[in-house]
């Protein structure tokens, strides 16, 4: 359905509004607080740019779902977290 959405929001700019207000911005607020609550932990560093982070972590598994259809298994979003970690923590 998702893509359906996507797809028809490319020809209809009300479909787009809602679905950037209704769905995505509220998506993306959700996607936020793991890393949000990591920097309160002290796990990642406070300079990280939160909204970098999340098309990071978040952009691939669009892709995924609205390009290629290609599932998203737990293994996928494990090794793109660890990618993601491996990139920004420190070396050694």
């Amino acid at each position: 359905m998702f893509r359906a959405l996507a797809g028809q929001a490319q020809h209809d700019s009300d479909v787009a509004a809602r679905l950037r207000v209704d769905h995505l911005s509220q998506q993306r607020d959700r996607d936020r607080e793991p890393l949000l609550r990591a920097i309160e932990r002290g796990q990642l560093s406070p300079e990280t740019d939160v909204d970098l982070a999340v098309e990071q972590l978040v952009g691939p598994i669009y892709y995924r779902v609205l390009v290629t259809g290609q599932p998203v298994p737990a293994e996928f979003t494990d090794r793109l977290v660890d990618q993601f970690l491996a990139q920004i923590s420190p070396p050694g």
